[in-house]
């Protein structure tokens, strides 16, 4: 096969796809609407479960229970090599955890095009934290973490057509405390900071799928609930609109 022709997705079928809520419990946990939606992102992304390409997960109890589709950063990689125009791309760190200047940097570099894509993420904007602000156990290495978001946002941005509208990674969605949660839903209606930044990069991706409203009503349901926000709803009717 030739590097730049397109690989096929192997379709999942919806049978697989309830077998494998089914194994992992899931089935009784979630509501008739996240399963159908766990379904539909998974046929439409021809991602299967069974190779850990997409997963989905669910905490909390009662009001406060949190539902997340989310894939792995190695999926992101795999569907640009699918693509054929990947053309290499590495991944580095600089700064410090200790004074706040750590950062992941990827480069990109596609076949179809002459320079590279490069994109930075900071450890302070993702970093995840408990409620008394000690560094969650998912986040204790602290350099791979943020090196596989930088990847996975990476590989979003570059490979946009391939990889738009695809659910977040793990890295890039903050774990939250039952306690805790429920004692933010009680106190404030405000959007925590680190959603405040998601926010832009959501409304970058929107912006950068060129009207294709399939695409971004596709987007807009695999975003959890924090990052369905109000600018983000108006900034697709407005892009609607100018349809």
């Amino acid at each position: 096969m030739e590097n730049n022709q397109i690989q096929k997705i192997e379709p999942i079928t919806a049978k697989q796809l309830t077998g494998y809520l089914d194994a992992m419990g899931l089935a009784q946990k979630l509501t008739d609407k996240e399963k159908t939606q766990f379904l539909e992102i998974s046929q439409a992304f021809g991602l299967n479960p069974f190779k850990r390409e997409i997963y989905c997960s669910k905490y909390g109890e009662g009001q406060y229970a949190k539902t997340s589709i989310i894939v792995g950063y190695e999926t992101y990689i795999k569907r640009a090599e699918r693509s054929g125009q990947l053309d290499g791309w590495q991944v580095v760190t600089e700064g410090k955890v200790e004074d706040g200047s750590l950062k992941a940097i990827i480069t990109i570099y596609r076949k179809d095009r002459k320079m590279p894509f490069i994109h930075e993420v900071y450890y302070s904007e993702y970093v995840q934290k408990t409620k008394t602000g000690e560094v969650t156990a998912f986040w204790q290495k602290s350099f791979t973490m943020i090196k596989k978001v930088a990847m996975a946002q990476g590989f979003r941005l570059c490979f946009s057509d391939e990889l738009g509208g695809m659910p977040y990674t793990k890295e890039e969605i903050p774990e939250v405390e039952d306690a805790s949660y429920q004692e933010v839903k009680e106190e404030s209606t405000e959007i925590p900071e680190f959603f405040k930044t998601q926010e832009e990069k959501v409304i970058e991706m929107i912006g950068s799928m060129n009207g294709d409203m399939e695409r971004i009503t596709a987007y807009y349901k695999t975003l959890p609930t924090e990052l369905q926000t109000p600018n983000v709803v108006n900034c697709i009717k407005l892009i609607k609109a100018a349809q």
